[in-house]
């Protein structure tokens, strides 16, 4: 598999991770990586500030779009842009956009193929977020209740 495919999977499997609920797989992605929201690192606490729902999942849908990968195979070195809009609806919460943003990332090449080494959000469009975190602004600096 080309270097292309392996990270533009990674990033969609951050989406994945998140719409389906599956923490452990968000917390392995960045076991040794920042994640950088408006310029803050969130705090531990931030791990459980998403609402779950009776599925399992926050009801949301993360959407990548106008991706670019800068690949540098012989350093083992690579960032990518993109931008984020997160599509949300559960049965009291009609389907709208919560959050429109865009994610800097860098990544590694290792044995065990390529990995996140920061992913940063920024110039975020913060809509209602109250369905899908308990205090946004523990995630998302800015994000009022």
């Amino acid at each position: 598999m080309g270097a292309q495919k392996e990270i533009t999977d990674l990033m969609n499997l951050y989406c994945t991770a998140i719409d389906s609920g599956d923490l452990k797989t968000f917390g392995r992605l960045f076991a040794n990586a920042t994640w950088i929201a408006e310029g803050r690192v969130p705090g531990p606490e931030s791990m459980n500030n998403m609402i779950l729902y009776e599925d399992g999942t926050p009801r949301t849908k993360h959407v990548i779009t106008n991706l670019t990968l800068d690949i540098d195979d012989a350093a083992g070195t690579a960032s990518g842009h993109c931008y984020v809009t997160v599509y949300q609806q559960t049965p009291e919460f009609p389907l709208q956009a919560i959050f429109v943003g865009e994610y800097f990332d860098t990544f590694l090449h290792a044995a065990q193929g390529w990995a996140f080494t920061q992913r940063e959000i920024r110039h975020s469009l913060i809509g209602d977020m109250r369905a899908h975190l308990k205090i946004p602004s523990l995630t998302i600096p800015g994000a009022t209740p």
